[in-house]
């Protein structure tokens, strides 16, 4: 036996020796000996994943080994980032290592664990963090600290507490962590915070150095109904909407809009406060310099109405310079007109300058001035004595009013009803809509009157009686109307005479109605439209006539006998 044979009979003898391992027995082994070099993956664990695939629902990634994981495709958005690649390489936490639905990873999670490390640390040195206002909730805004979830009150908005919601919609900022808890999980945040302790270090230094009267220039922050805050350089300074400008301002954004830069002067400052108010108008020239020589009283302008008031209306004639319509120079025809029922806000009229008082940045105008005076007009064509057609358009307790042309009304008081009747009983003859013809007794423009008369559309039966008869002159009449005192007595149609009882002998005071009188003028008062009779000197007239008479007789004669000159001492008064 050769050695080649000794060897291949001891290669076989060997290979009976040493079990046959089958294919499947082989993966077997392999697949254990690969989970025995594969480290086990533990819940809460932070580990590096490579991406395998991406698609919209999930991304698969390698976190060593065979492991192999996945992640919500939402959970990048969560964190601010674009998917991943395949082949990328990022930080991400086991959620959990197996079981029915695989390896969970999350880049949400790790990156909050982080986060809750560097909040931990934020507070423990007393610093700011990185936080973006994501909208508002009730009481305040949801903050989003990169991954974390945090809650900022209305209060600690802003160092100004009125500040608008869309102005801090969308910003990102540093905010001070006012409590952090991370079971239940919840973060209160301020941007105030910081905010202030910026603000009082700018505060402080611009109140060092600025005074009053300095030029300064500002970008606007925010506008309100009553003007502007200016940020001037670490203080937000009040510009009054009175204070943009010389001319009248409603509201500031008329003017101005939030971002806007403007130069102003400083106004005022509150040291203690820190409050500073300044002035754009103080920077322009004042108007009401030039105002007294170009305007003055007669003048004709036209302006715009600006604002209506109770008492009248603010017109301006140039920005900056304005006057005052009193109600009472709004209409001819109305004497206590409301404003609104004439002009609007907004209005171009033509007024009237009555007075200019610079002294006090006043002027005085007037919109009827414009106009010819209808009362002044009216007179023209209907003079004095002239006569007018009307109806009447009301009846009152002391006259009725005519309607005239032009809207005018003409009064014809119950006094000049009748020269026959009294004035009550003489309106009871008249009634609304009647028309009527009257005389023009006057017309007083100023007040805005025009007095009308009926009976002076016949003569004065009183002034007629007057042209035959004066004081000393007899008449005849018959008693109308008996008082306790004097009768009266009728001497014509409409004229009645007062005769005193006094005036009466003794033996004739029994007078009666319908008895008829003759006496004496003794008085004649045309403005009481009186007549003063007497009886008792017309018989004393009488007597003292036939006295002399007879004594010119007897003196014609002969001597006068003692009877006749006794009856001369008695009557005539002749010792």
């Amino acid at each position: 036996m050769n050695d080649q044979s000794i060897t291949t009979e001891n290669e076989t003898a060997l290979d009976a020796a040493v079990p046959v391992v089958t294919e499947e027995e082989s993966f077997k082994q392999l697949f254990e000996a690969s989970l025995k070099e594969t480290p086990a993956l533990k819940k809460g664990q932070n580990v590096k994943g490579f991406v395998v695939s991406v698609d919209s629902e999930v991304v698969t990634m390698d976190v060593g080994g065979k492991n192999e994981g996945t992640v919500n495709a939402s959970e990048f958005a969560a964190i601010g980032k674009a998917l991943p690649a395949v082949g990328d390489e990022m930080d991400v936490m086991v959620l959990s290592a197996g079981g029915r639905g695989g390896v969970q990873l999350s880049v949400l999670e790790g990156r909050r664990q982080e986060l809750w490390e560097k909040v931990d640390a934020v507070i423990a040195a007393g610093e700011t963090i990185e936080a973006t206002v994501l909208k508002e909730i009730k009481g305040g805004f949801r903050m989003d600290l990169g991954g974390l979830s945090a809650f900022m009150p209305r209060s600690e908005t802003d160092v100004d507490a009125r500040i608008p919601a869309e102005q801090v919609l969308g910003q990102t900022c540093q905010v001070a962590i006012l409590e952090a808890t991370r079971k239940p999980e919840n973060i209160v945040v301020s941007r105030k915070q910081p905010l202030a302790k910026v603000h009082e270090e700018k505060q402080a230094k611009f109140l060092a150095a600025a005074s009053v009267g300095d030029k300064v220039t500002g970008e606007v922050k925010r506008l309100t109904d009553f003007g502007a805050f200016v940020d001037i350089g670490g203080v937000d300074a009040l510009l009054h909407v009175s204070d943009m400008a010389w001319r009248r301002i409603d509201h500031p954004s008329e003017m101005l809009s939030v971002g806007q830069v403007v130069s102003a002067e400083i106004e005022k400052i509150n040291a203690e406060t820190g409050k500073v108010s300044i002035s754009m108008r103080s920077l322009q020239e004042d108007p009401w310099v030039t105002a007294s020589s170009t305007y003055e009283a007669g003048m004709r302008l036209t302006g715009t109405v600006r604002k209506l008031l109770d008492f009248g209306a603010v017109v301006e004639l140039e920005p900056g310079v304005e006057g005052m319509i009193h109600r009472s120079e709004l209409s001819w025809m109305r004497k206590d007109v409301k404003p609104t029922e004439v002009l609007s806000e907004g209005d171009v009229v033509d007024v009237a300058v009555l007075a200019v008082e610079p002294e006090d940045r006043r002027i005085r105008l007037s919109l009827k001035e414009v106009n010819e005076n209808p009362w002044q007009s009216w007179l023209a064509d209907h003079p004095v004595g002239s006569k007018i057609t009307g109806k009447i358009k009301n009846v009152t307790d002391f006259g009725f009013f005519v309607g005239l042309a032009g809207d005018l009304d003409g009064l014809v008081h119950i006094g000049n009803l009748s020269w026959e009747k009294k004035g009550d009983d003489a309106i009871k003859e008249y009634k609304k809509s009647q028309e009527v013809e009257a005389v023009v007794l006057g017309v007083d423009v100023d007040r805005q009157r025009i007095s009308l008369g009926i009976k002076q559309l016949s003569n004065d039966p009183f002034e007629v009686f007057l042209t035959g008869v004066s004081r000393g002159g007899i008449v005849k009449g018959k008693v109308a109307e008996v008082t306790a005192g004097a009768v009266m007595v009728e001497l014509a149609d409409g004229v009645q005479a007062r005769l005193a009882l006094r005036e009466v002998p003794r033996e004739d005071n029994a007078l009666k109605v319908g008895d008829e009188v003759e006496a004496k003028v003794i008085d004649v008062n045309r403005k009481r439209r009186q007549v003063d009779l007497s009886v008792t000197q017309l018989l004393r007239d009488e007597e003292r006539d036939a006295v002399r008479s007879y004594t010119q007789t007897i003196k014609n004669d002969e001597m006068p006998s003692a009877l006749a000159l006794e009856l001369q001492r008695k009557l005539l008064g002749k010792k």
